[in-house]
């Protein structure tokens, strides 16, 4: 019964909406001058009343009457039928009302016509409210017969929307965090490799992702492991999906690849002798296969990885664990009530008397929740709001806890029906997120308000400031979590089994296209997981859903995919119930249709990312429309002009948009709430700044553009900045660099912003110093602050008493010489010896500051800065020494383009915090130093990049006595010959040398030494080298040589061949004099990806064949000319089993001869054929074979005129042709001669045109 539930509040939400629309002034007016039928409305809110006054006894009745639970569903859709006829005749009553304001116009006339009480739209109204009114009457009758009475309304007062679950306490959990934690840490060896398996093992909502999280998080666990990464696993288990999350979080960087054989072999590089920690969240599938593939890239870590796996079921941790499977038992009834007292009374005392009266009656509860703390915590949010003996009481006794628990806990389950309506509407709707989704809180209330849930009727706040309630709320009874914060912002997801709850509520409402199987027709909500290419297969199911309210791509990082045309075309017009639909991201979408239109419920529309060229002028008739988002479309250039009809629009994002000039209809848009960007007209041209005074309760970000043109200074005063609270972040922005400094500065002054501000940015500003309130101490919220561009400016602002800034960005100050006192507000706060200044900055950046030459002290005895981790300074190149020192945080220092600096004796001490230096000299000048002071101090150096310096002889002890030097990179220094006689630090694991030809490389002896390095980049440097042995590094996984001059020979080392071979990519490029590359290079048998380019004078030996290492995965031959070669039938690539990624360029006879025959192993997914010069046609069957084939590509082929298109296997999705004149005439889209032969692929792109 549980998995069917109903909300009846849910329902009476909408009923209330609906009765609120019947009795509103306007609509009863429009209905009385438009002749519709006003019986049936009475007769439909006499209805709506008897139906709303039983809904409350449905929802109770239905846990143990199904046949209720059946009169509830159906009514469900009887009542969003009924919504959205009376959102229909709304819409009509806002047209005609938007349409009366507009100037006379033949526009008006043709309304005027349409809006006849006589003409067909109104008939059409009239008779579907008769049969909508029958409908609904059929329900009332019914509810006597099921025996549903009226009940009185339960009082649901907020939760404090200021209250924010700690999701770090943890209750009952020292001893199991213990034990995982000797797990993590101990040195003792697994079984057969590196990796140790921790298992955690409960049921759902035990709080096993909980523990692995306060685990992965804390200060030991960070220091023991190089590298960690979480993956959310779930039921729908994806090997690619985990590998590609496991290797973006290792690397900080996205991978649009989807091919897992290349994303493995990443993986295994990036992972070779790091020792790691991976958690790999709600794993379900126990299949020791999938696991056995899931864990092989990860064999190569350095003793002492783990991976922790959280899971429900026993075979699973019996297939992956290496340690005694750790199962996490129940909480016990104390812990339990420990854990829901915290969440029903926070911060107050609990031993007040107010309080205990509750205890009897909360340690029963507590009992019901079965030791699970996530039906403790959200149930101690439950009663967070109820302070009344029966209150409580009548949760410990409500007749949910007698429900089976197989779908979903009866606690959970409880804790949602004690939501409040409104609540309820929200909560559900988030199962339209996937699991594990990452959660946006700005955008989910938009949505919110959108889907019409969000009602502000009663207390006359703003919509989004409700929302955002309703999310805290949400927060606070823990159905929906505070993960932690990031550069981004706050992360929020629903807890597996919350997911779960909202999935059973919103029943046949909400419905993601994941789920598969026979989705039902009456659908309102629907999302899906945006891919790279949308094809029109993927929305065939789209069809049934007639009465769609939500089109919503999910999960995509990309900002390229492309979206079927017939969707757009055939599909979308479909759906004449929309209130809220995204394209984001849809590459492809470069007009909206015409049909647009006639989506007269649309509320929100998001085009961001795509290459809108502009909007269509009917887009202005969508009156209900809240929400449009044109962020990033950086090929629209305006708005339309009468935007100023979207009377309700109360969100624009226009940031990142090619538009230069505002319509001036946008200052009737009363409503709006957020402007992403103004633009200041010119004169009689646009708008004026002063024309934000019409917006006063904007908030979010605010970025003024083309400051500039603001002729009159009482214009930025009457624009009334500092009166708008609720901006958060506010740029301000002059477009070109003003010749009136004096006019420059009063407008800034004038433009005050909120003291409450968090961020602030100034650019291009023309005034020759800044107005007095930037740097005021009152700006205690301000966390960011970037000026840039202000050439006029000879000083900085006193920003020294900016309490809470963490990010100070200086850039572009093109005169300003000295920075001194007045930057730490010295002459503002006197001589007060307490004060420190920049108390909490943590990162401080100049760039581009030509004329800047001294950065004076600050006083003695007291150093700013304390919380300073990271200093970058570019391009400042007058700047001398006396830079801060004792700066005993500082953990990063970048100096680029700063030659002064360099050319003044050394003072920098040598900081023991320092783990990143990146140093950039000049090859012209001849003084310059290592900028730090030589000491004895232990060095924790991790990073060091130097580049340009012509005054290095021999690298600066504190590189070499650092013994945790992982990266080095020295890059254009010709007067370092040789490396010390000691060595480099054997923990490096990566040296890239470019462009050193004057250095001799270390003597091949001491390669063995080390036994970290993992990669090594030699690019035109160490010109003496003429050879290199492949198995020189015992640890080596990536080598890449290039451009090295010398080089003739590329070999095995029979020294070393005992030890297996690590190496997994190998790639030699422009080495002009190599001659030969290994014969037996089967013997790399970890050698994943080969590339070999411009090689002219490569040969193989002749023997019995060549012998490719038999794990290649990728294989890129461009511009290599093979003299002596044995016949390609004699190099095995069909033993290359593994082979998916190939790519030959600019080698017509290999390409020749491996299509003739059938060469290619039939693993490959990838095939691309670029400067093909000669050859004009590709025959032979040596495609047809390759089953898996999913991409096919051809470049630069200026001659091919045809390739084998009947031969194709039927696997291929993706045909891309480009700069291939021949073909492109040929398959050219639709119109060409041969498009019928290839028109059945799924996605055809030729040059930058897609056809999907």
């Amino acid at each position: 019964m549980a998995a069917t539930l109903v909300g009846g509040a849910f329902l009476s939400a909408s009923v209330q909406t609906m009765l609120d629309q019947l009795t509103s002034t306007e609509f009863r007016d429009f209905i009385n001058n438009k002749k519709l039928n006003v019986s049936l409305l009475k007769q439909l809110q006499t209805t709506l009343l008897v139906l709303q006054a039983v809904l409350d006894d449905a929802e109770e009745k239905q846990i143990n009457n199904r046949a209720v639970k059946q009169w509830l569903d159906d009514l469900k859709d009887a009542v969003f039928d009924a919504e959205d006829l009376l959102n229909q005749i709304s819409y009509e009553s806002l047209r005609c009302k938007v349409e009366n304001t507009q100037s006379t116009n033949k526009t008006s006339q043709v309304w005027s016509f349409l809006s006849s009480p006589f003409n067909t739209f109104y008939r059409e109204i009239n008779s579907q409210m008769k049969i909508m009114c029958n409908s609904l009457q059929l329900f009332a009758q019914h509810k006597d017969i099921l025996g549903l009475q009226t009940k009185i309304g339960k009082v649901s007062r907020r939760t404090p929307s200021s209250s924010v679950v700690n999701e770090s306490v943890m209750v009952g959990r020292n001893d199991d965090k213990e034990t995982i934690m000797n797990m993590l840490l101990s040195e003792s060896s697994t079984r057969n490799n590196n990796i140790g398996v921790v298992a955690i093992l409960g049921m759902g909502g035990v709080g096993k992702t909980t523990l692995a999280q306060l685990v992965y998080n804390d200060e030991k666990v960070q220091e023991h492991f190089d590298l960690k990464a979480w993956a959310c696993v779930s039921e729908d288990f994806d090997i690619l999906t985990v590998t590609k999350t496991l290797l973006e979080s290792v690397t900080s960087r996205a991978w649009e690849n989807n091919n897992l054989d290349f994303l493995r072999v990443e993986l295994k590089k990036t992972l070779r002798d790091k020792r790691f920690l991976f958690v790999l969240d709600d794993l379900w599938n126990d299949n020791y296969n999938d696991w056995d593939e899931l864990v092989t890239p990860l064999i190569n870590g350095n003793s002492g990885s783990r991976v922790v796996i959280t899971t429900r079921q026993q075979k699973v941790a019996e297939v992956a664990h290496t340690y005694p499977i750790h199962k996490l038992e129940v909480l016990s009834n104390e812990d339990t009530w420990s854990l829901l007292s915290k969440h029903a009374f926070g911060s107050e005392n609990f031993c007040d008397n107010k309080c205990s009266n509750l205890e009897a009656i909360g340690r029963q509860i507590a009992r019901k929740c079965a030791g699970l703390p996530i039906a403790a915590k959200t149930l101690g949010g439950v009663l967070r709001s109820k302070r009344d003996a029966k209150e409580w009481t009548e949760v410990l006794n409500n007749k949910i806890w007698n429900l089976p628990n197989d779908n979903v806990l009866p606690a959970l389950l409880l804790s949602y029906q004690y939501l409040p309506s409104q609540l309820k509407r929200c909560f559900s709707y988030c199962s339209i997120f996937p699991k594990d989704y990452t959660l946006d809180r700005k955008k989910l209330v938009l949505l919110w308000m959108a889907e019409g849930f969000i009602d502000h009727s009663q207390d006359g706040k703003a919509m989004e400031e409700v929302g955002d309630e309703c999310f805290s709320e949400l927060l606070s009874r823990s159905l929906i979590q505070q993960l932690y914060d990031d550069s981004e912002g706050q992360i929020f997801v629903m807890h597996d089994l919350v997911n779960d709850l909202a999935t059973i509520v919103s029943g046949k409402t909400c419905y993601r296209v994941e789920f598969g199987g026979d989705a039902p027709k009456n659908v309102r909500h629907c999302s899906y997981n945006q891919e790279k290419y949308d094809t029109v297969k993927k929305f065939k199911i789209f069809y049934k859903f007639k009465f769609l309210r939500t089109f919503l791509p999910c999960g995509s990082w990309r900002t390229l995919n492309y979206l079927s045309k017939k969707f757009v075309d055939d599909i979308l017009p479909t759906f004449g119930r929309l209130r809220v639909l995204s394209l984001s991201k849809y590459t492809n979408i470069t007009m909206l249709p015409d049909s647009i239109g006639s989506l007269v419920q649309l509320r929100y529309l998001d085009l961001s990312h795509t290459k809108i060229k502009s909007l269509p002028d009917i887009i202005c008739n969508l009156c209900y429309l809240q929400t449009l988002i044109l962020s990033f479309c950086l090929t629209l250039i305006e708005l339309p002009e009468h935007v100023g009809k979207l009377i309700n629009l109360r969100y624009l994002a226009i940031d990142c948009t090619g538009i230069t000039e505002m319509p001036k209809q946008i200052v009737e848009l009363k409503n709006l709430q957020t402007l992403a960007v103004f633009i200041v007209g010119k004169k009689s041209v646009g708008l004026s700044v002063r024309e934000l005074a019409r917006f006063p309760k904007l908030q979010g970000k605010l970025f003024i553009k083309n400051l500039q043109n603001v002729i009159d200074v009482v214009e930025a005063y009457d624009a009334d900045l500092k009166s708008k609270e609720h901006i958060e972040e506010l740029t301000l922005h002059w477009g070109d660099e003003t010749d009136d400094s004096l006019k420059g500065k009063d407008v800034l002054d004038m433009l005050k912003p909120p003291v409450n501000l968090n961020r602030l940015n100034i650019d291009m500003y023309g005034g020759t110093s800044f107005p007095c309130w930037l740097g005021d101490s009152s700006f205690s919220n301000m966390v960011s602050l970037c000026i840039e561009n202000c050439g006029y400016c000879v000083t900085l602002p006193p920003l020294g008493r900016l309490s809470s800034l963490k990010d100070l960005t200086i850039r572009g100050m093109s005169i300003l010489e000295t920075i001194g006192p007045e930057f730490y507000d010295i002459v503002g706060g006197g001589s007060n010896s307490s004060f420190q200044p920049f108390p909490s900055l943590e990162n401080l950046y100049f760039n581009n500051m030509p004329n800047w030459k001294k950065w004076l002290p600050f006083q003695d005895g007291i150093f700013p800065f304390p919380c300073l981790k990271s200093l970058k300074l570019y391009n400042c190149p007058e700047l001398r020494g006396n830079l801060p020192n004792h700066l005993s945080s500082i953990e990063r220092f970048v100096y680029n383009g700063c030659r002064r600096i360099l050319e003044s004796p050394p003072t920098l001490e040598w900081p023991s915090s320092i783990k990143v230096i990146d140093i950039s000299g000049d090859l012209h000048s001849t003084d310059n130093q290592w900028p730090f002071v030589e000491n004895d101090l232990p060095c924790l150096l991790q990073r060091v990049s130097v580049r340009l310096f012509d005054t290095i002889f021999s690298l600066p002890q504190m590189i070499l006595s650092s013994t945790c030097l992982q990266f080095l990179r020295l890059d254009s220094i010709p007067s370092l010959t040789a490396f010390p006689r000691e060595g480099l630090p054997t923990s490096l694991k990566a040296l890239c040398i470019c462009n050193c030809k004057n250095l001799s490389f270390m003597p091949s002896e001491t390669w063995s030494n080390y036994t970290s390095l993992l990669e090594l980049k030699l690019n035109g440097s160490c010109g003496s080298l003429s050879s290199f042995p492949l198995n020189g590094f015992p640890k080596l996984q990536l080598l890449h040589i290039e451009g090295c001059s010398g080089l003739e020979s590329i070999f095995i080392s029979e020294i070393s061949s005992d030890h297996p071979s690590t190496l997994q990519n190998l790639g030699v490029y422009s080495c002009k004099a190599l001659i030969s590359l290994p014969q037996r290079m089967d013997t790399l048998t970890s050698l994943e990806c080969l590339s070999l380019h411009q090689l002219p004078k490569l040969e193989f030996a002749p023997c019995e064949g060549v012998f490719l290492p038999p794990k290649l995965q990728t294989i890129s031959i461009k511009s290599v000319r093979i003299t002596k070669m044995p016949p390609l039938i004699e190099w095995g690539f069909q033993s290359l089993t593994y082979l998916s990624k190939l790519y030959i360029k600019d080698n017509d006879d290999i390409v020749n001869t491996l299509l003739k025959e059938q060469l290619l192993p039939v693993s490959l997914m990838f095939l691309s054929i670029s400067n093909l010069s000669e050859m004009k046609c590709l025959g032979g069957n040596g495609l047809r074979h390759l089953s898996s084939l999913e991409t096919l590509s051809f470049h630069k082929c200026q001659r091919l005129e045809s390739f084998p298109e009947h031969s194709l296997p039927s696997s291929l999705k993706i045909l891309s042709i480009s700069k291939c004149p021949v073909l492109e005439e040929r398959y050219e889209s639709e119109g060409g001669r041969n498009w019928s032969e290839i028109s059945h692929i799924p996605v055809i792109k030729i040059n930058d045109k897609v056809t999907i």
